[in-house]
């Protein structure tokens, strides 16, 4: 892929939208799914992100980056890094929707819902659903206005192992810079360029073991991650849903173009209670 594309600030977005409209979206098997599991007594849990472009100046040049935020330890999965977003809230939710679909809101203006990434009403009103869910939680965690907001797609959702979780997540651009507001939830945002996921030596394997209680069989694993330099703190780390989200999304439009060999660095990771629930 031609990186170059990231700095060209009114064609990005449109190749993006292009790239996007043609991938199949499967939220209406997996919500029916899940609801059936939560029937069958199942805690199971819809969530919905969004993941933020933004064109800015970084690291001396202009380009696209990820807005994305590192989670405080007041919440589960503390010092992990994510796309603001959150748990579905049926009544929020489904009242705030009333005012997408009206279009008070521009995140899908110029745009019919009913044929976006789909071929029927029902995943067309799901896509509205999520949206209006990410759109909430990134006003509640960083203060996103949602009037500053353009739709670009949906992504195919990505269910949790470690959690009974499925995220549901969204491509935005932010067309504004915005000051951040961040809730209790967040440690701080994250501006991370798209053309540092295609240098092979940003990544590392994560060795992922976890000790999560008496009760609960030890687990061992390995996965790829991201090495993120931070001037005050070192590095983070980007690893598991968002880091998979993210390379699902990069993959499309890249046309599978991401380095298929990382650096042999290694980093070691240990999952406690704590990381499952803070209070616990």
């Amino acid at each position: 892929m031609d990186l170059t594309l990231f700095q060209q600030k009114d064609i990005f977005p449109r190749f993006v939208t292009d790239k996007l409209a043609s991938v199949p979206i499967d939220y209406k098997e997996m919500n029916f799914q899940i609801d059936k599991s939560r029937q069958e007594g199942s805690a199971h849990l819809k969530a919905a992100v969004v993941l933020l472009l933004n064109f800015k100046n970084i690291y001396g040049k202009s380009e696209y980056v990820f807005q994305l935020i590192k989670r405080s330890d007041t919440v589960s999965q503390g010092g992990d890094i994510s796309c603001p977003g959150g748990m579905l809230q049926p009544g929020r939710d489904n009242f705030l929707n009333f005012f997408l679909k009206t279009r008070i809101l521009p995140a899908m203006r110029g745009r019919k819902a009913s044929i976006i990434q789909s071929g029927d009403k029902e995943t067309a009103a799901l896509i509205h659903l999520f949206l209006t869910n990410a759109l909430r939680e990134a006003w509640e965690e960083i203060g996103l206005n949602p009037f500053n907001i353009k739709f670009l797609g949906a992504l195919p959702s990505y269910s949790l192992t470690l959690f009974a979780r499925t995220i549901f997540p969204f491509v935005c651009l932010t067309p504004k810079s915005f000051k951040y507001k961040l809730s209790s939830e967040v440690e701080k945002v994250l501006e991370i360029p798209l053309s540092i996921f295609f240098d092979s030596a940003n990544y590392a394997t994560l060795d992922i073991k976890t000790s999560l209680g008496k009760d609960t069989e030890p687990l061992q694993y390995q996965t790829p991650c991201l090495i993120i330099p931070d001037v005050r703190e070192g590095e983070d780390i980007l690893w598991g849903a968002t880091f998979n989200i993210i390379h699902n999304f990069l993959r499309i439009i890249s046309d599978g173009t991401l380095p298929s060999t990382y650096s042999s660095r290694t980093l070691n990771k240990v999952l406690t209670i704590k990381y499952i629930s803070p209070r616990g």
